[in-house]
């Protein structure tokens, strides 16, 4: 299935005079390139004030009529390395004009996804004791439950309990993969859209250091860089929640529409960037920890 989207890519217009080898030389492809990126019957045949999509060996614009299968084909590359690389879970929904990556084979990014737990104190427990239960730490208990005081709990508490597997950062978001789809400027989006209520609770998906930033694209955005390298990065905050160093499942900020999001529904715009690199799809494990 191909669904549409508002496209905004590379694209050129032609002019009298123009051949496909011409746009081809001004624009760094080749003619055969433009041919298979716009279906072109004949090469020798194209019309003044028509748009030409101008592809790159690293990315390709789908279009009306197009398959995963086929895109794959016409790149020489296998769907299953296709789908891998732009974390798509179904490959028979992709959406006319979104960007999909072709040009490294990008791994996957799957880590051990697990939902938050949650423990009612009981008289008699320590906060040692539950730790040692749930294979966790004192300090990240502490941290996760805002504990002031770790000497002293009260029988009925209702502790957030949370170790070493990615959780969900937006509880009861509604999303899907809009990963490349295409946004103002020329630019893709390298992310995935969270929507849930204004004031949501945006929650660490893993522990590390949080950076708190404001822009005019990305408003209220925390950066957060996990104990394993990978950068996580949170826009369009209503306001920001914990800074610094963090537990999983502590929350970093809340579901808003600040930055050029103003106005828009709530949602929380999501990155992954493992080893701190180029971003990837977060979906795969998104649909995973959000289920």
């Amino acid at each position: 299935m191909v669904l549409a989207v508002a496209a905004t890519t590379a694209t050129y217009v032609v002019v009298s005079g123009d051949s496909l080898s011409r746009i081809a030389a001004r624009n760094g492809t080749t003619v055969q390139a433009l041919v298979d990126a716009n279906h072109i019957e004949n090469p020798n045949s194209i019309a003044v004030g028509q748009v030409l999509i101008i592809p790159n060996d690293k990315a390709y614009i789908v279009q009306a009529g197009d398959t995963l299968e086929g895109i794959a084909k016409q790149l020489g590359i296998t769907v299953e390395r296709l789908a891998r690389a732009n974390g798509i879970t179904d490959p028979n929904r992709i959406y006319v004009g979104a960007r999909l990556e072709v040009g490294t084979d990008t791994a996957a990014f799957d880590p051990e996804v697990r939902e938050s737990q949650t423990y009612t104190v009981r008289r008699g427990d320590t906060l040692s004791a539950i730790a040692l239960r749930f294979a966790t730490s004192v300090d990240r208990l502490v941290d996760t439950n805002a504990i002031k005081d770790p000497n002293l709990i009260t029988a009925g508490t209702v502790l957030t309990v949370s170790e070493g597997a990615w959780l969900c950062p937006v509880a009861g978001a509604t999303f899907f993969n809009d990963w490349g789809f295409p946004r103002s400027g020329g630019r893709f989006h390298t992310g995935n859209d969270l929507f849930a209520s204004r004031g949501t609770p945006v929650l660490a998906p893993v522990g590390g250091i949080v950076r708190q930033v404001t822009g005019s694209i990305g408003g209220f955005q925390v950066n957060l860089l996990a104990n394993d390298g990978t950068l996580y990065i949170a826009s369009h905050l209503d306001h920001f929640g914990a800074a610094g160093a963090v537990a999983a499942g502590q929350i970093i900020g809340y579901v808003g529409d600040s930055g050029n999001a103003i106005g828009s529904r709530p949602h929380v715009h999501f990155e992954v960037h493992p080893d701190s690199g180029d971003a990837v799809n977060p979906y795969p494990v998104l649909s995973k920890a959000c289920r």
